[in-house]
């Protein structure tokens, strides 16, 4: 094997390793069936691999991977045989512990407009101005949304909602 062969090999694992498990929470998060998610998972890292992906930093690298996820879900969702799909709970069960999974089934449940920002948020920790930067919304929209979406979740739950 080549020195660059081995090199951009070792890369792209990097690569997968950090950032499987948060692409795979985000297909899921959207698509709600684990085999289209790992599916995506699949195509974003195969994008990777043939485009040549350089990122500028960790940030961008990170971003890149959100929105590229974002967008081959959206894609996914396009084609109307993809549209009613079971949620399988047993898989979901297997990835997050019983409250987690309480919480992240009712996020799921959200109007996309308030479940991409609060998931960003508070399952990933991104500021409300990167996530705007990224949803490409005005930040103050973005707050608008977390703090929608905060009150629907609080009003699920029953008031039990911690800040």
């Amino acid at each position: 094997m080549s020195n660059d062969l081995q090199r951009t090999s070792k890369i792209i694992t990097e690569l997968y390793n950090e950032y499987v498990d948060m692409v795979y929470r985000i297909c899921f998060m959207l698509l709600r069936n684990p085999t289209d998610a790992e599916d995506v998972v699949q195509a974003v890292f195969v994008k990777v691999i043939e485009k040549d992906v350089q990122f500028k930093n960790k940030e961008h690298e990170k971003a890149w991977f959100i929105v590229t996820t974002q967008n081959h879900c959206k894609n996914q969702l396009k084609h109307w045989w993809k549209k009613n799909i079971a949620f399988d709970m047993n898989y979901h069960d297997a990835y997050y512990s019983d409250e987690h999974s309480e919480i992240l089934e009712i996020v799921l449940k959200l109007p996309d407009k308030y479940k991409m920002p609060i998931y960003l948020h508070y399952y990933e920790g991104y500021s409300t101005d990167e996530i705007a930067n990224l949803l490409k919304i005005n930040a103050s929209t973005l707050r608008s949304r977390l703090k929608k979406g905060r009150e629907i979740l609080k009003n699920i739950l029953g008031g039990e909602l911690l800040e």
